[in-house]
């Protein structure tokens, strides 16, 4: 029962997990979301130092991602001539990153395009670490985050947001218009009403499954959970395809310890190509909760060659200590973990 109760609750571990689940996505702004809660979650504990350190690796690797992605957008902006919005996003990448090549490269495309520097002081990436593969700088805050989004207007933050999503996703979500926008702003910044007020508005003008799906998000964080699962798999009839919905419902049923409930939406994820390597991952911790060890195993080797190798490795790396196979469990680290995987 107690590892029932750690696999599946919210601790610092598990929403390490689940960031890592989303930078697999290439969601990276909700997996820095779950790398900063974890670290607050974390704050006070001195014998979490390890996982705070990784915590502030990850949060490093997530926000060069995302500089990564400004510095594309600034090059979508200026093809388009759009010269403006392509400086806001330069400007934005000095407020994310302390990655030399990151900030050449923005530095190189500014002279490229001729966009003069801005006047005004630029604040300090949002967090950094020691890990030199990612970036390089000294200590940084989680509480910093929320200059990511500073240096864009509203609707240029909702185009950064949902750049995130695979393509097919982005191009739904950038054709939702404003009210839809700025409901998705309010529920990235947990403002849980005005996100539920904005989705309102606009509920005959989206498709169900994007209203039912957005809506279920915020009711989750809300802990209205009989609601947000009733919303999940409303989405999840509209559209039997949107991966979204499957995979929220997924980690609602997760955090609710409901190991039978969860198995069937699993396998509908697997057969139907949804965040399939996400699904298995979880499937193996399910395996973990009821006892089946061996089988747990087999999933986590599986999955070391996936798109979800580093939580695999972790996950396999920590149930093998607890088998005591120690010579296994170091084999496992100094392959898959001895190194920043992002």
């Amino acid at each position: 029962m107690k590892r029932l109760l750690r696999l599946f609750s919210k601790s610092p571990t598990d929403l390490l997990s689940q960031g890592d689940r989303h930078m697999a996505s290439d969601c990276y702004f909700e997996a820095r979301t779950c790398y900063e809660n974890a670290l607050q979650r974390s704050a006070g504990d001195a014998s979490a130092v390890a996982i705070k350190t990784t915590l502030q690796e990850r949060i490093t690797c997530a926000n060069d991602k995302l500089a990564e992605r400004n510095i594309q957008e600034a090059g979508f902006a200026f093809d388009r001539g759009e010269i403006s919005k392509a400086a806001d996003h330069l400007e934005l990448v000095k407020t994310l990153t302390y990655d030399a090549k990151l900030l050449e490269k923005a530095e190189e495309l500014r002279q490229q395009f001729s966009i003069p520097e801005e006047n005004h002081a630029v604040a300090a990436p949002v967090a950094s670490h020691s890990c030199g593969s990612c970036s390089q700088g000294s200590d940084g805050s989680a509480e910093d985050s929320s200059l990511s989004h500073e240096a864009l207007a509203p609707l240029e933050y909702y185009e950064l947001l949902i750049r995130q999503l695979p393509d097919d996703q982005y191009l739904r979500y950038s054709a939702l218009g404003e009210n839809f926008a700025y409901a998705y702003l309010a529920a990235s910044h947990d403002s849980h009403q005005d996100a539920l007020n904005g989705y309102e508005l606009c509920v005959d003008k989206i498709p169900g499954d994007i209203y039912w799906c957005e809506k279920g998000k915020v009711l989750h964080r809300l802990g209205r959970i009989t609601e947000a699962e009733h919303a999940f798999r409303s989405a999840a009839e509209f559209n039997r395809l949107n991966a979204f919905a499957w995979l929220n419902l997924a980690l609602l049923l997760q955090e609710g310890h409901r190991v039978q409930d969860i198995q069937p939406v699993l396998d509908t994820m697997v057969s139907e190509g949804l965040f399939p390597d996400l699904a298995r991952l979880m499937r193996a911790d399910v395996q973990v909760a009821l006892g089946d060890q061996d089988g747990a195993i087999e999933l986590y080797v599986e999955l070391l060659s996936s798109s979800v190798k580093q939580s695999a490795a972790e996950k396999l790396h920590e149930l093998l200590i607890e088998m005591g196979r120690h010579n296994d469990a170091a084999v496992i680290f100094k392959k898959y973990m001895g190194k920043c995987c992002h």
